[in-house]
């Protein structure tokens, strides 16, 4: 068993927040002790007290996308009392300030969680000096670990592909009253520029005419979300597009969905994904990065061109006025939920630790 600190920007909801969360508290029923730092707390942090893992702030505010001095010394303080056998960092903000802070004798993993395609040249810099610390580097699908290698950032032979998994969620809610009936197209996702939740919009505004009682519930929150009701306000989607926010219950909402719509503009792969599939709704998701590895096109999804709102809205369409597609997708969606064994995944993690840690193992037991 080991003692392991798992860093992450913060806890508001997304998919690598996500999956720390699920990640920590498998870990901890498999006797591992785990704790959890972060820039910033968030929605998410109630799921692990409730798991008893113990969250520190180690930061004075959100840090993301950058180097931060403050979270480095804030996140180095912290390991110099923990002491800890692993340090596991997810996203770019994280990563830095763990390859920093992070002193002799504890094994440091990086998961990769998208290919980063916003990085500057500067921010690869700083990245590849990072990663670089790390004696294993997880990337979450063969298209991030070819990217990461394309950019230089890290040598080959350090990279391991573990691809997101689900854990079994809760039950399905009821539906809201105002989908009951009616064809609903979500987009579950954080509201931010690079999700593509105005391709979501524009496609909708294409499809209320040919589907008048179609409703389009948007399930999250971010910092493009004034921007986004704006613009759908102004595609005259008001009373058709359903600004649900954050949900907790995100997951127990998803079967009442007909079909899930995946837009991003840069993707490496979403556990959302894998949660729609689980509760049998298909996707209609951008063909771009990890997303086709998941989305089996005709098989338990359709895959469209990334930001081409007429294309997408032809499959969403497709879906949900062709019975005999959308049951064929549906289990197919089922079937591939299947293929992705959480506890196989978390293997995965438990592996690349115990092969991290083995060199600092073998230097103690020869001191």
């Amino acid at each position: 068993m080991a003692d392991v600190v798992q860093v992450l920007d913060s806890l508001d909801p997304g998919g690598a927040e996500r999956h720390v969360v699920d990640l920590a508290r498998e870990l901890v029923r498999r006797g591992h002790h785990v704790e959890v730092a972060a820039s910033a707390s968030g929605p998410l942090a109630q799921e692990l007290e409730r798991a008893g893992v113990r969250l520190h702030v180690v930061a004075p505010e959100r840090v993301t996308r950058r180097a931060s001095p403050q979270f480095a010394e804030g996140l180095a303080e912290l390991l110099e009392r923990l002491r800890p056998d692993v340090v596991h960092a997810h996203r770019h903000a994280a990563t830095l300030a763990a390859a920093q802070a992070v002193g002799p004798g504890t094994a440091f993993v990086v998961t990769e969680h998208t290919e980063a395609l916003w990085r500057t040249p500067s921010d690869r810099t700083h990245a590849r000096v990072a990663l670089r610390r790390a004696e294993i580097v997880l990337s979450g699908s063969r298209p991030i670990a070819a990217a990461l290698h394309a950019q230089g950032l890290v040598p080959h032979g350090v990279t391991r592909v573990v691809g997101p998994a689900v854990t079994d969620g809760p039950s399905s809610a009821a539906a809201p009253p105002a989908w009951r009936g009616r064809p609903v197209i979500g987009r579950v996702c954080r509201l931010q520029p690079d999700k593509g939740v105005d391709v979501f919009l524009r496609a909708a505004s294409l499809l209320v005419p040919r589907l008048p009682t179609a409703v389009f519930p948007v399930l999250g929150d971010g910092p493009a979300a004034a921007e986004l009701r704006a613009l759908g306000h102004w595609l005259g989607l008001d009373g058709k597009v359903h600004w649900l926010g954050y949900r907790p219950d995100a997951r127990a909402l998803l079967p009442c969905l007909d079909v899930l719509a995946v837009t991003s503009r840069s993707e490496a792969g979403q556990l959302v994904v894998l949660e729609a599939f689980a509760a049998g709704v298909p996707v209609v998701g951008a063909a771009i990065g990890g997303i086709p590895e998941q989305v089996r096109s005709g098989r338990n999804g359709l895959l469209v061109p990334p930001g081409d709102a007429a294309s997408l809205a032809r499959a969403l369409h497709a879906v949900v006025t062709r019975p005999v597609l959308a049951r064929r997708l549906r289990e197919g969606a089922r079937r591939r939920a299947a293929a992705h064994s959480f506890d196989a995944m978390v293997d995965a993690v438990e592996g690349a630790y115990a092969e991290a840690l083995a060199p600092f193992r073998r230097a103690s037991a020869g001191a």
